[in-house]
């Protein structure tokens, strides 16, 4: 790609220099939405014309009743599209389909795709979950909630946002769907390249999140010996072929782990007056009737207790007296994710660190305690970067460059 040359600058203009480099990959990005959305618009406006105007893609054959005419010059602009796009079929009608849902159901936050505001992936997150719910007041809720978010956040964290809204909004009872969605569990085979699989299953989330913190704690055991050479990745997989199979050998040199899921129930929930949702660390809402089943019955699941109506914290249970410990956990639980804006990595697997630093006067307190991945604590101290933390508990950054991003809030 060629370079662009800034006129009048000379080689120590560095700053001004970042700056245009900087610009121009936010213009970049910016085109590139919305020549997405303009994708988008156009599979749906020629699926549209096709429908209504069979004969198009028929010309005057009488093969077919009237619906069947509709259906296959649908197929035959399918098809025409994905050949002239060199796309698979069923992304063509994926993306008109997420067009119209995204027109009709979330015209905000189509707008602003259209305009480059909004990611595809953000667009296609907002439209899948979108299509989901009830046309109407409910949509022009989700639209309304989620605005702010897909501009904001990355495709991952705005996904969790979502999710979150939806099952707050969708007025469908959570726990019936839960009941309906558990008769679909499964595992499947899929071959991959080079001699490879995938093996994939599809559980109710308390399962497969223990399941993965299991496998998260024995594989951070066993990486920690001298004389082990695999990745953490390689390590979680081999456990679990172990464990799945017997055969591998990796489970007996591992030490037996303790592995704990917390699990936030709001007080009438627990109570049986409400079917306000539960939350489930490292994946989300849950129906009412597993949150209370999990606080009730399942010891190796942390309970905490919230307010109905302010969200607040009314109790935690406490693993141990040790201060510290307990402190670690709570905000482990509160925060979630590394508190970096757009940083995914379980809270779990980063460092506490003290927002406003213990030798500058810092206390160690909830308020002033936040989770940052080991590469986002390092470039904390050791670049240019800062940070304070506001009063809601979300976490304000200020680039080297002068931007300022405003990372989520906690839940809590």
């Amino acid at each position: 790609m060629e370079e662009v040359l800034v006129s009048g600058l000379n080689e120590t203009d560095a700053d001004v220099r970042l700056e245009f480099a900087i610009a121009r990959a936010e213009v970049a990005l910016r085109s590139v939405n919305i020549a997405s959305a303009a994708q988008f618009a156009a599979i749906e406006a020629t699926l549209r014309e096709a429908r209504e105007c069979p004969e198009l893609y028929l010309g005057d054959a009488v093969h077919h009743v009237a619906t069947d005419r509709v259906e296959f010059a649908e197929r035959a602009a399918v098809a025409d599209l994905a050949v002239r796009l060199r796309l698979a079929e069923n992304t063509v009608r994926t993306q008109g389909l997420r067009a119209t849902v995204l027109r009709r159901r979330t015209p905000s936050i189509w707008s602003a795709f259209q305009e480059g505001e909004v990611s595809a992936g953000n667009a296609n997150v907002t439209a899948e979950l979108a299509a989901t719910l009830p046309s109407g007041a409910v949509c022009v809720a989700f639209d309304d909630a989620l605005l702010a978010a897909a501009r904001d956040l990355p495709t991952p964290r705005f996904r969790e946002r979502a999710r979150r809204v939806r099952e707050q909004l969708d007025p469908q009872s959570l726990t019936g769907r839960h009941r309906l969605a558990r008769e679909e569990r499964r595992v499947w085979f899929e071959a991959d390249r080079d001699g490879m699989c995938w093996l994939t299953a599809h559980l109710p989330a308390e399962i497969g999140r223990q399941a993965m913190n299991r496998l998260d704690a024995a594989a951070v055991s066993l990486g920690a010996r001298d004389d082990e050479t695999r990745t953490l990745a390689q390590l979680r997989a081999d456990i679990a072929g172990d464990l799945l199979t017997g055969i591998g050998g990796v489970t007996s040199a591992a030490p037996a782990v303790t592995v704990s899921v917390a699990v936030t129930v709001p007080v009438l929930t627990l109570l049986g007056v409400s079917e306000l949702p539960g939350t489930l660390e490292g994946y989300g809402p849950i129906d009412a009737d597993t949150a209370r089943r999990l606080a009730a019955h399942a010891p190796s699941f942390q309970r905490i207790l919230t307010h109905p109506i302010t969200g607040t914290v009314l109790d935690i249970d406490r693993g141990s007296y040790r201060v510290p410990a307990d402190l670690k956990r709570w905000t482990e639980i509160r925060d979630e994710h590394c508190t970096f804006p757009g940083c995914g990595r379980a809270a779990r697997n980063c460092d506490l660190d003290h927002t406003t630093a213990w030798h500058h006067g810092g206390p160690t307190k909830a308020a002033n305690l936040a989770h940052l991945c080991r590469h986002h604590h390092r470039l904390k101290h050791e670049s240019n970067w800062r940070v304070e933390r506001d009063p809601d508990g979300s976490t304000t950054w200020t680039s080297p460059t002068g931007e300022i991003h405003t990372a989520d809030p906690p839940p809590f």
